[in-house]
């Protein structure tokens, strides 16, 4: 068949277009025009563009691109008018994966199938359906081996964070009000009801976190997902704090607790634990001075006590607090309690 390379007078503008993501229109477009040449099929822009009710040269422009961008060998026919491929690719340029995004997608399609009946997850699993067509069989992946291979035993904790995580998600998003049945960690007390502005999700000390505005207290909390024992919506719309700043909010947290007064800590260990503060550093702004003995003296810059003293308790007799004057009387008093305790 007589050819000629497809014209590209106007590639530039193309590739400028086509920066970033193909919208799902796009995307539609040149899945199906990829299919019909990958068949043998010649196709005119014309034929394509009433099918998807667009204008020919929109499809021009779809062809433009899958001949530059993504490296298939479109060619044009003067006789018949019309498109052919001169050499059949796939189409993986367009979704571009490694092993561990491919890891990342079967792990994701485990995880929405149990929010299936939530909005979210619907809209999560029709993603999914969508970039499968694309994968085809590139990828294979056992996915119900997974938990074998990667999770620990059946995790209590863990399912109870699951069990609410998309219905929060979705009210961060959207900005609903909800009331929580939350039970404290406190022995014998009975589960409280608390209306509250869900603002974010974060991942701290291994933990899931919702952060809300608590209306009855008028201030950000920090809410354990596994404590949370029932959502339920209240229909109602909020707006968030003015003066929440979720980067600076949780900048200064070491684990679970965030408050408003910032504190400058420092400690000081010694040569038995130092190497493990070397390679992970416990936070952000964590500056050390090395010492002449082996050990190190860290400071950080805290918005809470309470995690900070509770690692500090487990390094025991390596650690001391020298900053600031409240956390080493915290530390002081654990230690009296520890020592009589033992005796």
């Amino acid at each position: 068949m007589p050819s000629k390379s497809l014209r590209s007078s106007s590639t530039p503008s193309i590739r400028r277009r086509f920066t970033g993501s193909c919208g799902r229109s796009a995307l539609e477009r040149i899945i199906r025009i990829h299919e019909r040449l990958g068949n043998g099929h010649p196709i005119t822009a014309e034929s394509i563009a009433r099918e998807f009710e667009v204008s020919p040269r929109t499809i021009k422009r779809d062809l433009e691109f899958m001949r530059d961008r993504l490296g298939v060998s479109v060619a044009w026919d003067a006789a018949s008018h019309s498109y052919y491929c001169t050499h059949h690719h796939p189409l993986l340029p367009l979704l571009r994966i490694d092993a561990d995004e491919a890891l990342a997608l079967a792990l994701a399609g485990k995880t929405f199938a149990a929010w299936r009946t939530s909005p979210l997850g619907q809209a999560l699993a029709s993603a999914l359906e969508k970039i499968a067509p694309i994968v085809g069989g590139a990828v294979s992946l056992p996915v119900d081996e997974l938990k074998d291979l990667l999770f620990a035993p059946d995790d209590p904790a863990a399912d109870a964070e699951h069990r609410h995580f998309a219905t929060l998600l979705e009210a961060i998003h959207r900005r609903r009000v909800l009331r929580i049945s939350y039970q404290k960690p406190k022995p014998g007390a009975p589960p409280e009801t608390r209306t509250i502005h869900p603002l974010h999700l974060a991942h701290l000390e291994h933990r899931w976190m919702l952060v809300a505005h608590d209306a009855s207290r008028q201030a950000c909390r920090n809410f354990v997902l596994a404590r949370i024992h029932a959502v339920q919506p209240t229909g109602r719309r909020f707006e968030p704090p003015a003066n929440f700043d979720r980067e600076r909010y949780l900048r200064g947290s070491l684990g679970r607790f965030a408050g408003d007064t910032e504190y400058d800590v420092r400690i000081r260990f010694d040569r038995e634990v130092a190497p493990y503060l070397r390679e992970r550093p416990w936070h952000a702004s964590q500056t050390f001075i090395e010492n002449a003995d082996g050990g190190i003296e860290v400071s950080l810059r805290l918005n809470h006590l309470n995690d900070v003293e509770r690692r500090i308790l487990a390094c025991g007799a390596h650690a001391e607090v020298l900053a600031p004057v409240e956390l080493r009387e915290r530390l002081r008093n654990n230690a009296s309690a520890m020592h009589a305790r033992y005796a």
